[in-house]
């Protein structure tokens, strides 16, 4: 009868031991975005943090992207990374699962709110055009920096040459293509933003591998970019898949920088124009606080 006891109590110990080490084989859930979070731009969600408590063991992840505890919107992935359009307008919750190789799962909701480090305001300009000015508080002390579009194209007085587009509509969705000796001489307050402005920009908008989709993103606090394509050579081409913006900043005396944005890429670069191209204009102006 002793010796019967001695075994019930050592297979109770191996049962107790065994749920034991089981919870603690469940794996570690963490993320993050790797940029600020703004309503409908990409954001990288980054779960790399999460980790195996047992050496050597797999991790793979699903999300929850809208927080409504329905549905997953993806599958078992065994990549850490998701991209995904923010949904939350001011804030909300974010889930992930990760599960190992014996199928333990760890659960995890998050919150996060939108960045609204910006501000929407008429923006004065001596173009008789009506401008829309959005205000973006980047990082720095002592000044912040504005850029304007305008919902129509660009027309200087007296001129009828820049109209590149046959509708209304057409030119309040695409504004006007100008040679850059145009594009930079616009308006005496508002110029065309250099490219280190313009990778301030990129940066805001999730860094270059991100830019190109939240540039487009119909949203007040975004640029809305879009794709009129290019002029060379009179030659309108590349027309609603490609836009090409200028920079203030000249290659050589023939030819300028511009940022290049696809319709069907998340992507964003630089690249290089004949000035006499013609190529989308956005204007910007500094403003420094005085203390």
């Amino acid at each position: 009868m002793k010796t019967r006891n001695i075994l019930l109590f050592v297979l109770a110990a191996v049962l107790v031991a065994s749920c034991e080490r089981k919870d603690m084989t469940s794996p570690v859930a963490l993320f993050s975005t790797q940029t600020p979070p703004r309503y409908l731009f990409k954001v990288n969600l980054d779960a790399s943090g999460s980790f195996p408590t047992e050496e050597g063991d797999w991790l793979e992840y699903r999300w929850d992207i809208n927080g409504d505890h329905l549905e997953w919107e993806t599958g078992w992935l065994g990549t850490s990374v998701v991209t995904a359009q923010f949904p939350f307008e001011s804030g909300g919750y974010i889930g992930l699962q990760v599960k190992n190789s014996s199928g333990n799962i760890t659960e995890l909701y998050q919150g996060f709110y939108t960045d609204e480090n910006y501000r929407i305001q008429n923006a004065w300009t001596d173009l008789e055009i009506d401008f829309r000015r959005i205000d973006y508080d980047f990082p720095f002390s002592d000044h912040h920096r504005t850029w304007v579009w305008a919902y129509d194209n660009i027309q200087l007085p007296d001129s009828d040459q820049w109209y590149n587009f046959p509708t209304s509509a057409e030119r309040a969705d695409y504004g006007t293509l100008l040679p850059w000796s145009v594009a930079d001489t616009l308006d005496k307050d508002y110029r065309l933003p250099s490219r280190a402005e313009w990778q301030e920009m990129i940066e805001y908008c999730g860094g270059a591998a991100l830019a190109g989709f939240n540039l487009q993103v119909r949203a007040e606090h975004g640029l809305q970019l879009t794709c009129p394509g290019i002029f060379i050579n009179d030659q309108l081409q590349e027309h609603g898949t490609t836009g090409y913006y200028w920079t203030g900043d000249e290659a050589d005396e023939e030819s300028a920088w511009a940022l290049k944005i696809s319709a069907d890429s998340d992507a964003t670069e630089f690249v290089i124009l004949d000035k006499s191209s013609m190529a989308s204009v956005r204007l910007t102006i500094e403003f420094l606080y005085f203390r």
